[in-house]
């Protein structure tokens, strides 16, 4: 299967990442590529010195080719692992996103807690009730956020329904808005149904749970939209498959060149040039410190100028 040299890179910088330094990779092949509930996944063959290992993306992991001789092996154990990752983060949101509904999802956490320990109809109410609270929550969140529309009177601090038809207005035009408003509506409508609902049950809760952070990512997202605008697409194609390659390099100074790739037409752009200074200075002292303090750092990452740990990908399965 042919392999655009940006793809293969990034494949190869992420296995040697996850090395050691006597076993680099030497061939990447694409055995395939697998669709499973709306989330493509893509399966890589990755020779190395010493070892071979099957690479699935979507979250990235490797695995022993010895443990899992054939990959579709691998890719059910990666979907596997990929499930038991979701249910222990389902408390969880993309940090870019969480920020814009923090009040919200603490309560919704707090709901999730109440629903580990609950076993009677009237601790699965009280899920509902936590969930009605994160949602007046989220309204509370944005009153007074600068891009709110009101043309008028504010809504009732209690009306949530009101509150969403303004927040949607704001954020989202024509059938998201439209999809947005009837989304509130239904999902408070469902909160104080559990609420008072004297035969709930876990699947009721359980429901509710999944309604409500729904609802919370739904603004959480358009809420991030509207503060970085829309994604980039390739100047050349038009494509959304855009991503960033970095080069490590030594002179004139310790530092990284990053380029923006189309991994559709393989258009790249400009070289940016970033010290590890900077680096630093960005993600700040405390990130810095666990760098510095990691095993081996002087010896091993620095005099080989490589590059800080990824924050992005998932552990390997093998634990190296």
């Amino acid at each position: 299967m042919e392999l655009p040299e940006a793809e293969r890179r990034n494949i190869e910088e992420y296995v040697n990442s996850q090395s050691p330094e006597n076993d680099r990779v030497v061939l990447v092949q694409k055995v395939g590529s697998r669709r499973i509930v709306g989330r493509t996944h893509e399966l890589y063959d990755v020779h190395c010195q010493n070892s071979r290992w099957w690479v699935v993306t979507d979250p990235t992991n490797l695995y022993s080719q010895a443990a899992f001789p054939e990959v579709e092996q691998a890719f059910i154990f990666h979907l596997g692992l990929g499930l038991f990752m979701a249910e222990r983060s389902r408390g969880t949101l993309d940090e870019p996103e969480e920020q814009f509904i923090s009040g919200a999802w603490r309560r919704y956490k707090q709901a999730l807690e109440a629903m580990d320990s609950a076993q009677e109809a009237e601790d699965y109410q009280s899920v509902g009730i936590i969930c009605r609270q994160a949602l007046l929550a989220l309204v509370r969140d944005h009153a007074n956020s600068p891009w709110l529309q009101l043309h008028g009177p504010p809504p009732k601090g209690a009306d949530f329904k009101g509150w969403m038809t303004v927040i949607a207005t704001s954020l989202s035009s024509k059938r998201m808005r439209s999809y947005v408003t009837a989304l509130a509506e239904k999902t408070w409508d469902l909160t104080v149904w559990l609420q008072h609902y004297e035969d709930a049950n876990a699947w009721d809760a359980e429901l509710v749970l999944e309604a409500t952070q729904h609802m919370l990512a739904v603004v959480a997202r358009l809420v991030h939209r509207h503060e970085h605008g829309e994604p980039p697409r390739c100047p050349r194609c038009g494509s959304y498959r855009l991503d960033e390659t970095t080069e490590v390099i030594a002179d004139p100074e310790p530092g990284y060149l990053a380029t923006e790739v189309c991994g559709a037409c393989g258009w790249e752009g400009d070289a940016m040039f970033t010290s590890w200074r900077e680096h630093f200075k960005e993600v700040g002292p405390q990130r810095l410190r666990e760098y510095l303090e990691s095993p081996g750092i002087v010896s091993d990452r620095l005099h080989r100028s490589e590059a800080p740990p990824s924050t992005g990908s998932a552990p390997s399965a093998t634990g190296e």
